[in-house]
Parts: structure tokens; C-alpha cells; sequence
């Protein structure tokens, strides 16, 4: 079984590296992977950096040189709810694109209001991650919830905005790469699931903590073995 990890910072990936302790460095296109054996089976880890774009593309190198059988695209997100407390970890039942907008009509000096503008049915993608993995998941970590990741390349900040969002796709949270992991495999047929740590959220005034990318991969981790020993079975 050959798994890939994936992570857009450096400290979406540095735990998984120190753990792993990858045999092989690769640089292929710009893109950076990690690659070891572990327990009989294939593990690399792949830093896509930030963005739906970096991740397609990183995605797509992946599938091509390595072949994966399973995508694991993990990291840090911004809380969209109230229950979304920094530290909680989401396993995605599922991610939609929340990028892709059309703004309603207005004269020069009229300005501009975000809350106006209505998502695009047509590319308003929604990818399910493998119930098999969900289920292996779902039980890791006593913070563990199922919950829709929100996922395109925004930073949101606004309190208004951010409810707006959420009451149009009722995500979770938000990140920027997991739609483009998971759409990716869809595509091609492969198994995938992706999981978010909540590091931030601005409805309950709650800052960026990067160290908790640290809490995200090592559940990770233990998913990962636990993933091997269910597939040993």
C-alpha cells in the first residue's frame, strides 16, 4: 500500500519528516516529497504549499510519479462556528468549494458588498472523503468531529462574512487545499480523506496557533498505523 500524506507549511509536514525519518528526498517541479518505507507499505509526504492551484498541482505530480493508493491531506484551519474550538480536530465527511462567487451589478461609486454575492451552482463542488476511512478515523482522538471542511483560496476575517458563508454552505471551517486534494482524487478513482485542526477562529476571537499543526499530524500518525493494521486484516 503506498499512502500520501500531504501538508502545505512546513509545519503542516516538519512532525511527520522528524517521525518518519524519509529515506528519499525528491524535488519535482518545485514541489518537495518525502519518501520511506514503513511496516511493508510505501508512506510519502508531500508538502504541496499553500492554495488550491499548488495543491492540484502537487496532487497530480503525486498520482503520476508515485501512484498512491490512499490521500491523506491534512492541516490547520479557521473556525466557521462557534462550536469550532481552536484544538478541535475535524475529519471531513466531505469539502466544498467556497471560492467561486458572482457579484450582482453595480454602477461606478456604488461600491462593493460581499454579503450580496451568490455562489456559482454550477462549480460548487462537493467531494466526499472514503467512508471506510471516515470510519476508521472518527474514533483516534476524544476531540475528533465529523464535520465539511470549507476550502478555496480566502483568509476570512470578517465576522459577517464568515456567518455569511457558513449560513450558504454550512462548513465547519476553512482551509485552502483539501477541496483541490480531494476533487483531484475523485477524479482519478483514489481513496482520500482529509483532516483539520482548528488554529484559529475569529468569531470567538481566538488567534492563529501554529503549533497545534503539530497535534493535527500526529493524529495523523495514529491513523495512519491504525489504517495499516485494518488493511493487515
Amino acid at each position: 500500500m503506498i499512502i500520501l500524506l500531504q501538508g502545505a507549511m512546513k509545519e503542516e509536514v516538519n512532525v511527520f519528516i522528524e517521525h518518519y525519518n524519509p529515506t528519499e528526498t525528491k524535488n519535482i517541479n518545485g514541489y518537495d516529497f518525502y519518501i520511506l518505507s514503513y511496516n511493508e507499505h510505501k508512506i510519502i509526504i508531500s508538502q504541496t504549499k499553500e492554495g488550491i492551484i499548488n495543491t492540484t498541482i502537487a496532487t497530480m505530480i503525486a498520482i503520476n510519479e508515485f501512484k498512491p493508493d490512499i490521500v491523506i491531506n491534512q492541516g490547520c484551519a479557521g473556525g466557521h462556528t462557534l462550536k469550532a474550538k481552536q484544538g478541535d480536530i475535524f475529519v471531513a465527511e466531505k469539502s466544498v468549494y467556497i471560492n467561486d462567487f458572482k457579484s450582482t451589478a453595480k454602477a461606478k461609486g456604488d461600491g462593493s458588498n460581499s454579503l450580496d454575492w451568490q455562489p456559482n451552482i454550477k462549480r460548487c463542488y462537493v467531494v466526499e472523503s472514503t467512508k471506510e476511512l471516515i470510519e476508521i478515523a472518527k474514533n483516534i482522538d476524544a476531540n475528533t468531529k465529523l464535520g465539511t471542511l470549507g476550502s478555496g483560496d480566502l483568509l476570512s476575517r470578517e465576522y459577517d462574512r464568515i456567518i455569511h458563508l457558513n449560513g450558504l454552505f454550512h462548513e465547519d471551517c476553512e482551509d485552502m487545499e483539501s477541496i483541490a486534494a480531494l476533487k483531484v482524487c475523485e477524479t482519478f478513482g483514489i481513496d482520500k480523506i482529509a483532516f483539520r485542526i482548528i488554529s484559529n477562529n475569529e468569531l470567538l476571537l481566538q488567534p492563529m496557533d501554529k503549533s497545534l499543526c503539530a497535534k493535527m499530524q500526529n493524529f495523523t500518525i495514529k491513523f495512519v498505523d491504525k489504517l495499516i493494521k485494518c488493511k493487515s486484516r
